[in-house]
């Protein structure tokens, strides 16, 4: 899982089915989207359950903190979920959910763990001022802080279909990729949001070099991974580059040397700067991908019996 998150940090953070020729998204969800949103990451839950990274490192595995999560809140996301959505406008960012729910019982457990009810534009949130959900019907929710609640169902019925710098960026995503982020402008916003000191203040100065980006990763197969980032400047885009060849250069002089399928994914990163544009790829077969993971959890790759 540590391995696939590193990747995924690679990937440089209408109406209908609100598609332009590649990834869709669910109509339902799509109509939420405010107007300000500059960043929108999607997962296809139903079609990543079907990918043998999850049969075999989610679906088999135990998972002591999505249990607890199941138990206290009456959620179980690897069931009653189909497609999340993250809207952020930079400083207000929500998740919108479509699945299969149960408002009253969740709300009789949410209700057991202090949350409260909170009225909020014709919808009931539930939770605290730190975060809450709403649910609009039996398989469409919205969590996240409830300023960021009542910023999407203020708009509700209002939309006039994804922002249009954000269509532009998801039409270079490819329809088959289960996780996704595009983001277009606003990046000064983003780069204040995150913390000033520690590691996180390194994500905050890329934010200040992007203009746009878009990033897929299709898990069917092995892993595909690919992310695209538009910066101010060319010196900028050459900063960013040498960023994370760097990155990679220093996880790969860290490996241990009884560790050659980590060296392998490492190697698979390909990094490419042309102008103001970083072009990132990596590709890793089902097999490299198992043996990677096994390593990183300390666990024996498992044979391909799916």
């Amino acid at each position: 899982m540590r391995c696939l998150l590193a990747l995924l940090c690679l990937g440089f953070v209408g109406c209908g089915t609100a598609q332009t020729g590649a990834v869709r998204i669910d109509p339902a969800l799509a109509r939420l989207v405010p107007a300000r949103t500059i960043l929108l990451a999607g997962v296809k839950v139903d079609d990543l359950r079907s990918t043998d990274w999850y049969k075999r490192w989610v679906g088999q595995q135990p998972l002591p903190g999505l249990e607890s999560f199941a138990s206290e809140t009456g959620l179980d996301p690897r069931k009653d979920l189909s497609e999340l959505l993250l809207a952020s406008d930079g400083v207000n960012t929500a998740v919108l959910a479509r699945g299969k729910f149960s408002p009253p019982a969740i709300e009789m457990r949410l209700q057991r763990q202090g949350g409260r009810r909170m009225p909020c534009q014709g919808c009931t949130m539930l939770g605290n001022e730190q975060a809450a959900v709403a649910f609009l019907d039996s398989n469409t929710a919205v969590a996240g802080r409830p300023a960021a609640i009542r910023l999407v169902l203020g708009e509700r019925g209002s939309s006039n279909g994804l922002p249009a710098l954000l269509r532009s960026q998801l039409g270079a995503i490819p329809a088959q990729n289960q996780v996704w982020i595009a983001a277009a402008g606003g990046f000064g916003e983003l780069a204040k949001a995150v913390p000033q000191t520690g590691n996180l203040s390194n994500l905050g100065r890329v934010f200040s070099m992007l203009e746009s980006g878009s990033a897929g990763l299709d898990l069917r197969a092995g892993l595909r991974l690919f992310a695209t980032a538009v910066c101010h400047s060319e010196q900028d885009a050459r900063s960013l580059g040498d960023a994370v060849r760097g990155v990679v250069g220093l996880a790969r002089l860290s490996t241990p040397a009884d560790a050659p399928d980590l060296l392998k994914v490492y190697d698979a990163v390909q990094v490419e700067q042309q102008q103001r544009t970083v072009r990132v790829n990596v590709a890793l077969s089902q097999e490299l991908l198992d043996k990677a993971l096994a390593r990183l959890q300390g666990a024996p790759a498992r044979p391909n019996r799916l």
